[in-house]
């Protein structure tokens, strides 16, 4: 809705508008449906005393029951087709919802038994409030203020007719208006109770529309982020490096739709492979976005660098000139040789894990050097090296392991994970990952995942 409009031209409004007019429509509907029913009852056990009065009230109900099925079915089509409450129907409404009592009173006057003054207070007249309080369901504080005037101008016309024909004095009639003077406050009363009511709906179609556009909003947001989530999965890669005598497997899964995590393999022409995993600080829409650039960044320099410090060197200037934010980036690049000889250097990332098959020892490296994006000045001195015998594992991961928490925000920590890989180092690279991944969720319980979780390992054979 256009934020010039009216809240009353707003749809969920002018439905509220209907509904509530049909339910005014049936309440009428089922008092003159009791009335009708003690006119018969009356006439059943009283007998044909006055059957001209009799045939004139019953037409008077019949008449007054159509009105509102028809306002009701009227209602009832255009809540179908969607139209909104015409401004007509309220005016014509105030005159044919009271002109049923009135005319019955009329009648009674004239055909009554028991004379004009009488008929006044004929139990009729208790249908007239009822009319003018069941007008707050229009929620129009002008149309129930009117329900009151006019009600009281007819019954202060009735009074006047009634004291002429009896002959009253002056002063014997004030009592007979002090009725339409009541009727007239009530028409006010109700007037008040529909302008709050009114206020009331409005502010409630206001917060529904509100959180409609919330919802649509974040809806919209969700499936962005949904294909972000789809576009940065589908930048990891999708199958191991089909290199002899190695066994390679990574995982990614962020916290949220997006993360800041990747990892990341490619063979060179000489047989070398080359992988690599980072973590952007924190997680979402923003690190993601840091991950497809440093990503992008160090595939495009892989073929053009000799040692991994170099890359890191080269990568860090860039980020540090191109990603003009508070982020920083941890990464660790291994380059293996086809004959196992491994090439570890870390820009503040770790820990990376090798585990000896022969001995069952577990090597922990920790970062060599500031992470990307801090100092452009940094640079990354010689890497680790090492050999990876047949058996051995080398276990490159992020922080979100070490870090997933339980209900009792206790952390997995350094030496759960270290215990899971010396219990899991007899499987394939790809069942290990899945044996620490699941050893960590069994750890949190029902504690939702608090960082992004990425893991690469590498098995010689």
């Amino acid at each position: 809705m256009p934020a010039h409009a009216s809240i009353t031209s707003a749809h969920s409004f002018q439905v509220r508008l209907l509904n509530t007019d049909r339910w005014r429509g049936g309440l009428l509907l089922f008092c003159y449906a009791c009335i009708g029913i003690i006119l018969a009852l009356r006439r059943i056990l009283d007998g044909p005393s006055n059957h001209l009065l009799f045939v004139w009230g019953v037409s008077v109900i019949i008449a007054a029951i159509a009105i509102q099925i028809a306002g009701i079915m009227d209602s009832t089509r255009r809540l179908r087709r969607g139209q909104p409450l015409p401004e007509w129907r309220p005016a014509l409404g105030t005159v044919s919802d009271l002109i049923a009592p009135f005319l019955f009173l009329r009648i009674l006057q004239e055909h009554g038994t028991h004379g004009p003054v009488a008929a006044l207070s004929a139990p009729a007249i208790l249908i007239v409030p009822l009319v003018i309080m069941l007008s707050v369901m229009r929620l129009r504080p002008a149309n129930s203020i009117a329900y009151g005037v006019v009600a009281a101008i007819a019954h202060a016309a009735l009074a006047w007719r009634a004291g002429r024909v009896a002959g009253l004095p002056i002063e014997a009639m004030h009592s007979l208006y002090m009725y339409a003077i009541f009727l007239l406050l009530t028409g006010i009363a109700a007037g008040a109770l529909a302008r709050f009511s009114r206020r009331a709906i409005e502010e409630a179609v206001r917060e529904a529309e509100a959180a409609e556009r919330s919802g649509l909003a974040l809806a919209a947001v969700e499936r962005e982020l949904d294909i972000a989530r789809e576009i940065q999965q589908g930048l990891l890669p999708s199958e191991p490096p089909s290199t002899p005598g190695f066994d390679i497997a990574g995982m990614g899964r962020p916290a949220t739709q997006a993360g800041g995590d990747y990892f990341d393999w490619q063979t060179m022409p000489d047989g070398r492979i080359i992988v690599s995993i980072a973590d952007v600080t924190g997680h979402g829409v923003g690190p993601a976005l840091v991950m497809a650039v440093c990503r992008a960044y160090a595939r495009a320099m892989i073929s053009q660098v000799r040692s991994s410090s170099e890359l890191l060197d080269r990568l860090n200037q860039l980020i540090v000139t191109d990603v003009r934010s508070a982020r920083f980036i941890t990464m660790a690049v291994a380059i293996i040789t086809p004959d196992g000889d491994v090439e570890l250097l870390s820009a503040g990332h770790g820990p990376t894990l090798h585990h000896s098959a022969a001995t069952g020892t577990l090597t922990r490296f920790d970062g060599d050097g500031l992470p990307l994006g801090i100092d452009e000045s940094e640079r990354y001195g010689s890497p680790r090296r090492f050999r990876l015998e047949p058996g051995d594992a080398l276990i490159m991961l992020t922080d979100g392991f070490i870090e997933r928490a339980n209900p009792r925000r206790e952390l997995f920590g350094f030496e759960h994970l270290s215990n899971a890989v010396s219990r899991h180092a007899a499987l394939s690279a790809s069942a290990m990952i899945d044996a620490i991944d699941k050893e960590t969720s069994d750890f949190a319980m029902s504690e939702p995942q608090g960082d992004d979780m990425t893991a690469v390992i590498i098995k010689r054979r």
